[in-house]
């Protein structure tokens, strides 16, 4: 069997995230809320203004370890 690390994620949790929206008609411009710096952000494209509002995400994997628990686990799932 041939792994790769290169494989795409499958079946990744997702789950309901709070995000940042840009306003302007058209833009689709958006930002996760931990990923901004500032208390009310502008829209890194169009820099207009953005809106909270919340959307389902995949779960950020932050670490190595995570990856590797989380490949491991779609191989026994698939066998």
């Amino acid at each position: 069997m041939n792994y790769s690390w290169n494989k795409p994620l499958e079946n990744l949790p997702e789950e309901m995230t709070t995000i940042w929206s840009c306003t302007k008609d058209g833009c689709k411009g958006w930002i996760r809320d931990n990923f901004s710096f500032e208390d009310v952000p502008t829209c890194m494209i169009c820099k207009s203004v953005m809106v909270r509002s919340e959307k389902v995400l995949p779960i950020l994997i932050s670490s190595d370890h995570q990856l590797k628990e989380h490949r491991k686990n779609q191989r026994k799932a698939a066998l």
